[in-house]
């Protein structure tokens, strides 16, 4: 935005362009330091494969499931 080099005017939108997108099998996975996100990250592949053998109404967020009795 600072770039944009307005002093009054206001920067209504912004584009994004991508070119030359190749599939995600075919780049390599990037390295994160964050081992949160990486934590998350495989929690999301887990539940998809649970989801993908067992449908989309087996696994949810837990604050949506009754408590046990």
């Amino acid at each position: 935005m600072d770039a944009a080099g307005l002093q009054r005017g206001r920067l209504t939108g912004l584009v994004l362009k991508a070119e030359d997108l190749v599939d995600a099998e075919q780049v390599a996975t990037q390295i994160s330091l964050d081992d949160a996100r990486e934590a998350r990250l495989v929690a999301e592949t887990a539940v998809d494969r649970v989801r993908e053998k067992f449908g989309a109404a087996v696994i949810g967020p837990a604050a949506v499931f009754r408590h046990a009795s």
